[in-house]
């Protein structure tokens, strides 16, 4: 799919599955592929099932399941018309289509009925609603406006001109409405500088993790965890299994997981694979040994060591009985990744490990690193790491645009940081000519178009920045963390960029979300190593 415009109602009873039909014939005629979407109701999802979601705050699980829906319908289309919801007995709607522009992210048009309306009124009216979307940070692209007398169409274009807003059609009739009708009242012109200038697809939250757990499901990779009894996990695991995410290795007692599974009253699917980690502990010594035998490592300390199953479980991951490992709701960062540093290390021509988070801002996701890893990274290490990150976004559907940053926009600050910041840049488009990156640039011209203008106009990422880079981990994990807490938004992450094999680590305050997901980022890392 390349593009999707949403056609939303300023007051109720407007015919939008007539006007939708007949902008379809008019753009079929101009030989442009196109298609009609209907995300509710007898051709979607049941008004009432969307309703309960939205009073249990289950939403985005609404929305990922219209991005699946969508994204099976249209993907050989080059035009997607959705249509929106104008019955007066949906008091939600105006909450609906917020998140389902959001979601999809597509381009509204705004469609108005003057029939019995003064001019005034009808401006009034498109002009409210053109707020409410601009506030929600989605793109307008025009209005149609039904029953405008022909003496007053003028007045109407040169109102909206002036806004930005063009009218892309003047229907006549506002009832009953044809194909033909829709395809007299279009502005050709206005229609084809819409689609001519029609913007690049932004990744919305609800289709990334759609996106995440559709490739993971392609790999059905077996993912490892050490915390086999925890409840969250347990819960994570069996969903996981269910959905065919991965293939689940719960690492404990039998009788330890059968009690969790008790006190969340779930059922233990007999196909969730469970192993004892003192049962297979013993078959990693010698392997073990052999690793760290240049550091040392006698076969005392090895045993000590796989007494601790998140050694027990990399191991696993290393010998390839696990495809990767998925730890942390208990153990700390340190205890979890330790063991991969130590074992797994670093994969061919890498020196380095770093982490990325996927934030999911209401209208997309963007990628931040590295937020958890590296305290000070020199300028090699920068370059490395923001070469880790653009391949990483790409891998997860992201078009990589990287912004390095710093306290100042190009050649406004002068100091240590900045040098650095400036030399890393400088050393990725040497080793990597094909990623887009741009740098030094203060975090404002690197995600707002009109600051952009001001400090960086001859950037091509100032503005359009999907993957930012921060110049060290006291920087990247407190602005993370800041965006996650006062924006209310979703990270997914920390994902670890650079083992051989996938090792992640989770919060101890993950939610089976959060894991969930995370298991599935390791499920898409493993596939694609083993590509």
């Amino acid at each position: 799919m390349k593009h999707a415009y949403i056609l939303l109602p300023t007051g109720n009873g407007i015919p939008l599955g007539n006007i939708a039909d007949g902008i379809l014939d008019t753009l079929r005629k101009q030989n442009i592929k196109t298609t009609k979407f209907i995300p509710f109701g007898e051709f979607g999802i049941p008004l009432n099932e969307v309703r309960t979601a939205l009073i249990s705050g289950c939403e985005q699980l609404i929305m990922e399941r219209i991005v699946e829906s969508m994204q099976q319908d249209i993907e050989d289309n080059d035009v997607v018309l959705i249509e929106g919801i104008s019955d007066p007995s949906i008091f939600y709607k105006k909450e609906l289509h917020r998140l389902l522009t959001s979601a999809l992210d597509a381009d509204v048009i705004l469609v108005a009925n003057a029939t019995g309306k003064s001019a005034e009124m009808v401006i009034d009216e498109i002009r409210v609603e053109e707020h409410f979307h601009k506030t929600a940070k989605a793109f307008l692209v025009g209005n149609i406006i039904l029953g405008v007398p022909e003496e007053e169409k003028e007045y109407f274009r040169t109102e909206f001109e002036k806004s930005d807003l063009p009218v892309l059609a003047f229907i006549n009739i506002s009832q009953n409405i044809t194909k033909e009708a829709v395809a007299c009242g279009m502005e050709e012109s206005s229609w084809e500088n819409t689609l001519k200038s029609a913007r690049e697809h932004r990744m919305s939250p609800a289709e990334f993790r759609n996106f995440l757990i559709h490739k993971a499901q392609k790999f059905n990779a077996k993912i490892v965890f050490p915390e086999g009894a925890e409840h969250r996990t347990v819960r994570a695991a069996i969903m996981c299994l269910q959905r065919k995410v991965a293939k689940p290795i719960l690492l404990a007692k039998r009788e330890d997981v059968e009690k969790t599974v008790a006190k969340l009253s779930i059922l233990l699917p007999p196909e969730l694979e469970i192993i004892d980690p003192e049962t297979i502990s013993a078959k990693y010594v010698s392997a073990l040994v052999e690793l760290r035998k240049n550091k040392g490592m006698t076969e005392e300390q090895a045993v000590k060591l796989l007494k601790d199953s998140v050694w027990v479980g990399t191991m696993m991951v290393k010998q390839g009985d696990a495809d990767g490992l998925v730890s942390g709701a208990v153990h700390s960062t340190a205890d979890t990744v330790r063991p991969a540093l130590t074992i797994i290390k670093t994969k061919p021509g890498t020196s380095l490990i770093s982490s990325v988070f996927f934030m999911c801002l209401p209208t997309q996701v963007l990628v931040y690193g590295d937020c958890a890893v590296n305290p000070d990274p020199t300028a090699d290490e920068l370059a490395q790491i923001a070469i880790q990150c653009a391949d990483t976004a790409c891998n997860f559907g992201i078009v990589p645009r990287v912004a390095m940053l710093s306290y100042s926009t190009g050649e406004s600050g002068k100091g240590a940081d900045v040098n650095k910041v400036k030399e890393a840049t400088e050393k990725v488009r040497a080793l990597r000519p094909d990623i887009e990156i741009d740098g030094p640039l203060q975090y404002d011209a690197a995600v707002m178009e009109s600051v952009a203008r001001t400090k960086a106009p001859n950037s091509k990422i100032a503005g359009h920045a999907t993957v930012f880079v921060f110049p060290d981990l006291n920087t990247g994990n407190t602005t993370y963390k800041a965006v996650q807490r006062s924006a209310d938004t979703v990270s997914i992450g920390p994902m670890l960029q650079g083992l051989a094999k996938p090792v992640n680590d989770l919060s101890r305050g993950a939610l089976v979300d959060d894991i969930i997901y995370t298991i599935a980022l390791t499920a898409v890392q493993a596939g694609m190593g083993k590509k």
